[in-house]
């Protein structure tokens, strides 16, 4: 009897005690071939394309999440990490671009990105310094540099990595898309329900993010079947927009849609057209941000921020 009450009582508490420890962190599977991951506390995303040729890695973090990251690919796919790309400046001072470039990786960056990233300190113009170490003496990384777009193939997978021509949510946005699954990743650049936090220590800029995230919905084409719908396939369309069947994969954040990222678009020009209006009528910043017309865009969060900071922007480029 002492026996069962005992082993009852250490089942007890191995259960009580599993939540304290969680579960490991695993990819989440959004298409055949991309996964993302959410890491604990902060909720950065680290997204992946997997296929049997390699495995493409954007926003490898640092420790103590990359061996998380790590057990979690190596439950994925015992395939190596070929590239690792990143969708912002400071991502490539992660831990984990060394880790990978150290295992044989190739390093992809915009031209901008990369060169920004020599600026924010921890880096330098060789790659990223590990804490403790001297800058003067990083190893040499492998570095693949390009000024407008790159394509991967591996397994026939067409993946396209896109270098912002505007400066946006940071000087050097980068995102990453796979037509044939329609995934997008676009780091820092968007999140949804939410106004941009621009950071300007890396060459963002509040008023240019709108066309930079103008130009990635551009570059994505929502293309009508060729062949004609039955009833009950229009039925299912309506419920579900071309649109809303593109995944969005953020920074942070659960899964979006390209609807939603359209609606944000659409709602930051709306927003800019008007702050340009009520400064030509000789209204101040706050004069606007507390009247009864910035309502319709207090949907989003990160709202006041946002159009603060973006007023200002508009207020200064009137009076030069």
């Amino acid at each position: 009897m002492n026996k069962v009450i005992i082993t009852a009582l250490l089942s007890l508490m191995i259960w009580m005690s599993a939540p304290l420890f969680g579960a490991p962190l695993r990819f989440e599977k959004v298409s055949e071939h991309c996964y993302y991951l959410q890491l604990k506390g902060g909720g950065e995303n680290v997204f992946a394309v997997v296929t049997d040729e390699g495995i493409l890695i954007v926003n490898p973090p640092s420790e103590p999440d990359l061996s998380a990251t790590v057990d979690a690919l190596r439950r994925l796919s015992t395939k190596a990490v070929r590239w690792v790309a990143f969708s912002g400046p400071r991502a490539v001072h992660s831990g984990g671009a060394r880790f990978f470039s150290e295992q044989g990786a190739m390093l992809l960056a915009g031209a901008q990105l990369r060169s920004i990233s020599t600026s924010i300190p921890g880096t330098d113009a060789k790659g990223p310094v590990a804490p403790g170490n001297s800058s003067s003496e990083p190893p040499s990384f492998p570095w693949l540099i390009f000024d407008h777009q790159m394509h991967l193939f591996p397994q026939n997978l067409e993946i396209r990595i896109t270098a912002l021509q505007h400066k946006a949510q940071t000087g050097g946005d980068v995102v990453v898309y796979v037509p044939a699954e329609k995934v997008l990743f676009v780091g820092g650049l968007y999140e949804a329900a939410r106004y941009p936090d621009i950071d300007t220590d890396a060459q963002g800029d509040v008023t240019d993010w709108i066309d930079g995230l103008k130009q990635v919905v551009d570059s994505i084409p929502v293309l009508k079947p060729a062949i004609p719908q039955t009833k009950a396939e229009s039925k299912t369309a309506a419920e579900k927009t071309l649109e809303e069947g593109i995944a969005v994969i953020s920074a942070r954040g659960e899964v979006s849609n390209f609807q939603n990222m359209k609606d944000l678009l659409s709602a930051c020009q709306k927003l800019r057209a008007d702050i340009s209006k009520s400064i030509k009528a000789g209204r101040s910043c706050e004069d606007f941000l507390s009247s009864s017309r910035t309502d319709i865009y207090r949907t989003y969060s990160n709202f006041d921020p946002y159009a603060g900071k973006l007023c200002e922007s508009l207020s200064a480029g009137a009076d030069k």
